[in-house]
């Protein structure tokens, strides 16, 4: 099956379950914010004690797992926002659905995948693992420097980083065995982390289990600088998954049928 075939059923599948059963599209969405929040969670968990060892890992091996949750929606079928950006404008721009019925699944789905992350941030954050989150563990200096950014800065960053993730979706789009999927994904999404880019959904679940754990909390996780960081986030997801990926392969795809996807 080609690629348009694929992401034209994924995208008919969302479009249909949004429209027929809304309950059960918003439970995807909010499970996606879930298992996202799980695997930052783990990932933090087993950075922080390898940052304790090893000063200047930390991060490294939060990057190199982060991919879990991520990898854990596309197996389970959960419905992610920033990977609906790069569905959604391809559909747009081939005409499967509307800009408008677009704007509004993206929409939905990035509020339930935020109720998500704060219902498990929250529980997550009464869990012993998290009992001593001061401003040195890793969930408080992560946190801290995404909203430290200057506000161009954040933007360039959420462009880049949505590009990449959609690089791994699109990837595991294309290859057939699970195996091959979660290599695919394990580099990929580890480079977006590493490089300390921009993910909406994955700040929603990092700056709630550091809102929900940290003692004392880092001053710089206030309404304000948390607000400006997810909107900037959010349109520079949309540009560089949703355009950049979603409509450059929805172009690249209408080109000589040798060289389709």
């Amino acid at each position: 099956m080609s690629l348009n075939d694929t992401v034209s059923k994924a995208i008919d599948k969302k479009v249909d379950l949004y429209s027929h059963d809304f309950w059960r599209f918003a439970v995807r969405s909010i499970l996606a914010g879930v298992y996202l929040t799980i695997g930052t969670a783990m990932a933090a968990a087993v950075g922080n004690a390898v940052e304790n060892l090893a000063p200047g890992l930390g991060s490294i091996v939060f990057g190199l797992l982060f991919f879990v949750g991520l990898f854990t929606i596309i197996l389970l079928g959960a419905e992610l926002a920033t990977g609906n950006m790069m569905y959604l404008v391809y559909g747009a721009i081939r005409k499967d659905l509307s800009w408008f019925s677009a704007a509004r699944i993206l929409l939905v789905t990035t509020l339930f995948n935020l109720v998500g992350a704060v219902m498990v941030g929250f529980l997550l954050g009464q869990a012993k693992v998290f009992a001593v989150v001061d401003p040195g563990h890793l969930l408080s200096i992560l946190s801290q420097g995404k909203l430290l950014k200057e506000p161009g800065q954040m933007f360039i960053e959420a462009v880049l980083a949505n590009f990449v993730v959609n690089m791994g979706i699109v990837g595991a789009t294309l290859i057939k065995e699970w195996s091959g999927k979660f290599l695919m994904l394990m580099v990929v999404i580890g480079a977006f982390v590493i490089l300390g880019l921009e993910h909406l959904i994955a700040n929603f679940s990092l700056f709630s289990l550091t809102f929900f754990s940290a003692d004392p909390l880092i001053p710089e996780m206030n309404a304000a600088q948390v607000s400006l960081n997810w909107v900037l986030v959010f349109f520079g997801n949309i540009l560089g998954g949703g355009f950049l990926m979603g409509g450059v392969y929805a172009w690249l795809n209408k080109g000589r049928e040798s060289y389709r996807d």
